[in-house]
């Protein structure tokens, strides 16, 4: 009920959530993540209202609007650093985004109307959209790499046809999903497995971001491996721009 009342009146604001090299952990890029500031619940995560969005098809008008706070956020720095923003910031494309045909020109628009150049508005589409209609996803993907976007497939690894879409559709990173190492694992198999996609990611020429990062002793096990970036609660969790 409240949802357009509150993209009116700007409710929803970006969050940041940095992406730092693992070995010194200095500052590579960003994540731009959403908060609804609701006048009476309070700062809600998207758990509480981005599911809805998904299903009510409210979602697209969500995502133009934070794309567009992005867009002015680079400009702003671009505008206060000679010209060179000093981080790259990815954005969520969801599932329904991938459905509009707009979704291409909606972002090349955004660019030119802030001046943005492209490679500096990266892409993270998450791996649950690859299973539902991999070539309309590809020709997607495809047109989007075209006219200089950065692509990333997030949440690598929780879904079964990974392996599958990685060799169906080129991207340009990989958001390594950390539940590997999360839970009973008496064995090592997480870690096995994990060493095995960086390994793969390297013959690919492919950087790995490791997300959800949370102790020191995974970043240590994440580095030895190969791993050169990563992101999660040990370093930053998701704060306001300021």
């Amino acid at each position: 009920n409240d949802m357009n009342e509150a993209l009116h009146k700007r409710q929803f604001e970006i969050y940041l959530q940095p992406k730092c090299r693992l070995s010194t952990g200095e500052i590579v890029g960003a994540e731009a993540l959403v908060r609804w500031k609701h006048p009476t619940r309070g700062i809600l995560l998207p758990g509480a209202f981005v599911p809805l969005f998904e299903r009510n098809g409210f979602i697209m008008k969500m995502d133009v609007y934070v794309w567009e706070q992005v867009c002015a956020l680079i400009r702003s720095w671009m505008d206060r650093y000679g010209g060179k923003p000093p981080l790259s910031v990815s954005m969520n494309i969801s599932r329904v985004d991938i459905y509009n045909a707009t979704l291409v020109s909606i972002l090349c628009q955004l660019a030119e109307r802030y001046g943005v150049p492209r490679r500096y508005m990266e892409l993270e589409i998450t791996e649950s959209a690859y299973t539902e209609d991999p070539k309309l996803l590809s020709e997607r993907i495809a047109a989007l790499r075209s006219e200089g976007f950065t692509v990333e497939m997030d949440d690598f690894g929780s879904a079964y046809s990974s392996l599958n879409m990685l060799k169906e559709i080129q991207v340009d990173l990989l958001k390594l999903d950390m539940h590997f190492l999360y839970g009973s694992d008496p064995d090592g198999r997480g870690g096995t497995i994990l060493s095995s996609i960086v390994r793969m990611a390297r013959y690919l020429s492919l950087p790995i971001v490791a997300e959800g990062v949370e102790t020191m002793e995974q970043a240590r096990f994440l580095d030895s491996i190969g791993c050169t970036l990563g992101q999660g609660f040990l370093y930053y969790r998701p704060m306001p721009v300021s």
